[in-house]
């Protein structure tokens, strides 16, 4: 009688089959985790970004409603003249827009008697570096004001702190 050779195959997986899965799932794994930080990266640097702009175009907003209804703009005084505050008159209130250490500060005062309301006018999102109110014109016209200021962001990032130089031209009305 002739013996029957049987060979019997394992259901099993080899440990190559599993080095191979395990490399396989290592690479996509990794490959998802850096676009996801790429990704949270690109929204930060994006937010921070917008909320540069959107201070700057606030500030420069609120500034020229402000020069365009004061009766006479008291600093800087002279043609010329330049320094980080402004004053200026409206009726019987005087404003005032001063850089107390990095945050553009507004100050309207009233009276009698005396009644001062203060204000930030940079949002938490941004520091304001530098603030610059240079006055221009012709001796006999309407006073214009430069504005130059720099704001940075307050939120660090992989970059480093994004900062951005403003300049706006205004004209008293």
């Amino acid at each position: 009688m002739k013996k029957l050779l049987l060979i019997k195959f394992q259901s099993g997986t080899s440990l190559i089959e599993l080095l191979i899965y395990f490399g396989l799932l290592a690479t996509v794994l990794i490959i998802a985790t850096d676009l996801i930080i790429r990704t949270g990266e690109f929204s930060l640097e994006a937010n921070t970004r917008n909320a540069l702009q959107q201070d700057a175009r606030f500030i420069i907003g609120r500034l020229t409603y402000d020069i365009h209804q004061a009766d006479l703009i008291n600093t800087p005084a002279g043609l010329g003249d330049s320094g980080p505050t402004l004053v200026f008159t409206v009726g019987p209130e005087t404003h005032t827009y001063s850089l107390v250490g990095t945050t553009l500060e507004y100050q309207r005062q009233t009276g009698p008697p005396p009644l001062t309301q203060t204000a930030n006018v940079n949002s938490n999102q941004t520091r304001v570096n530098s603030i610059l109110f240079q006055r221009l014109g012709n001796t006999n016209g309407q006073p214009t004001i430069k504005i130059t200021f720099q704001l940075e962001t307050s939120k660090s990032q992989k970059g480093g702190p994004k900062v951005k130089t403003f300049e706006a031209l205004v004209g008293q009305r």
